[in-house]
């Protein structure tokens, strides 16, 4: 059978164009589209989702926007660039009082001066990109082509999210027409804790399972919890499915050493939006009681990560109390340059969310050598595999010893975590897509092979010795 046509849904990526720090998802979504680039087992065209339609992009466009992507990520912009990150958390440690970010500083100023300006004109600069492409691509329908394609190859429809997914008429055309479709499934944290999401992404998560438990040839989950979790809401309706756990990129991105110096001094790194359930209540409550206990030599913390939803009281707390000024700094989001070196520089990671599908600041804090101290739940066992100390999200007395245990430059328990985390080893992004490839290329020939589940069994086996798991879910 010849090569499987992928067509790769960029919406994500798109409609986040211009913002200086990514989620998780947009991480995966880029990485997922730079494989496709120079896959060579599969034919690739990339699409976004708009307007109720799946619509293909200009081609000889994606290269250049993911560079722009890639670099905004890494160095940020005027505004707000990797070394005013790294100058204002080196004044917090020496004691000053080091500015707060601008507002929305993960946002480019184009972007910014578009949601001014959004209700008088049309969009303009890298974050209008999506409108105006769109429109350029709107010209090449995507029906008429699949028509054409499909007659010569087997055609996957390929998500590494579910943005829009919910409007099922588009995927369901392209279904008519024999194409095949295969998703990355994140979580259920919205069904299944709906305190922590906003209420709209109740509704929204419910019409994406729908669509899966309908549409979906094929799904890769990010972790065993997820996988289960899904299989458990689907049951009889659950697609082949997959666990593969995310690679890493590898070193620092270049330009590092050219960021100012960072003081010499200990402190200890949040990385996440600052939501309900990343649980950074918990970690303030703790830091009001060491500040009243410690006075000046209590441990310092700086929160990375833009501001969310559902957490007004975590918000007051920052804005208002004035106890912790000098021991807790919001550094917003940072740009990855800085964050890899606050990351290398931490004495801990802390991730202390009540719910997660993954969990990259955990993977990455641990394949940098930095210790993690995360919360006792599925995906964060599953993961850190032993190398993380993992402590009950409700217990704030356990997180408390840990961190003045990790606090103190002699303690043997620091010592064990920083073994542990030298010792921790996770996949490449190579060895990732070389079993998500093998299985987007089974879902595309799966009307020739219907035994999609058997095919990988080998490759899996190679994999799980890399990186633990990846494990294959058949169909009930």
């Amino acid at each position: 059978m010849s090569k499987p046509l992928v067509l790769f849904d960029l919406t994500r990526l798109v409609t986040a164009a211009g913002r200086t720090a990514p989620t998780g998802i947009e991480r995966a979504e880029y990485a997922y589209a730079r494989w496709l680039l120079g896959h060579t087992q599969t034919h690739v065209r990339f699409v976004i989702t708009s307007g109720g339609a799946i619509r293909l992009v200009e081609q000889d466009a994606v290269p250049a926007f993911l560079d722009r992507q890639a670099d905004a990520w890494a160095f940020g912009r005027r505004t707000y660039c990797a070394a005013d990150a790294i100058r204002n958390v080196d004044t917090f440690l020496r004691g000053g009082a080091a500015p707060r970010p601008p507002k929305d500083a993960h946002l480019s100023g184009e972007e910014r001066q578009l949601r001014e300006a959004r209700a008088q004109g049309p969009a303009t600069g890298i974050a209008g990109w999506a409108q105006t492409m769109a429109a350029r691509w709107a010209g090449e329908p995507l029906g008429a082509s699949l028509d054409r394609w499909g007659l010569r190859r087997p055609v996957v429809y390929l998500r590494a999210s579910l943005d829009r997914l919910e409007q099922g008429e588009a995927v369901a055309r392209l279904k008519q027409r024999g194409a095949r479709m295969v998703v990355l499934w994140h979580d259920l944290i919205p069904i299944d804790y709906p305190e922590f999401v906003r209420p709209q992404t109740i509704g929204q998560c419910a019409a994406r399972l729908r669509m899966v438990a309908r549409h979906a040839d094929g799904v890769v989950a990010v972790s065993r919890y997820s996988a289960d979790r899904l299989a458990a809401e689907l049951g009889r309706r659950r697609p082949p499915t997959i666990v593969a756990h995310f690679g890493m990129d590898g070193p620092e991105p270049d330009g590092t050493d050219s960021l100012p110096p960072l003081a010499d001094k200990p402190f200890f790194l949040v990385i996440s939006t600052i939501e309900a359930r990343k649980n950074h209540q918990l970690l303030l409550q703790i830091w009001r009681r060491f500040v009243a206990e410690h006075g000046a030599a209590a441990p310092k913390l700086v929160i990375v990560g833009k501001r969310g939803w559902e957490a007004s009281a975590t918000n007051a707390i920052l804005d208002r109390c004035s106890e912790l000024d000098g021991h807790v700094y919001e550094a917003g989001p940072v740009p990855d340059a800085a964050l890899a070196v606050l990351r290398r520089r931490a004495r801990a990671v802390l991730m202390p969310s009540h719910v997660e599908g993954y969990g990259m600041p955990v993977t990455e804090a641990l394949s940098a050598g930095t210790p993690v101290i995360a919360s006792d739940i599925p995906a964060f066992r599953e993961i850190s595999r032993g190398a993380a100390e993992l402590i009950d999200p409700l217990d704030g007395l356990g997180w408390a010893r840990a961190i003045l245990d990790y606090h103190d430059d002699m303690s043997p328990r620091l010592a064990a975590a920083r073994a542990r985390a030298r010792a921790y080893r996770v996949p490449r992004w190579e060895d990732y897509f070389a079993t998500v490839g093998a299985f987007v290329e089974e879902v595309g020939g799966a009307v020739a092979s219907r035994d999609v589940a058997g095919r990988a069994a080998q490759r899996e086996l190679a994999f799980a010795a890399i990186a633990e798991p990846a494990v294959r879910l058949g169909r009930n």
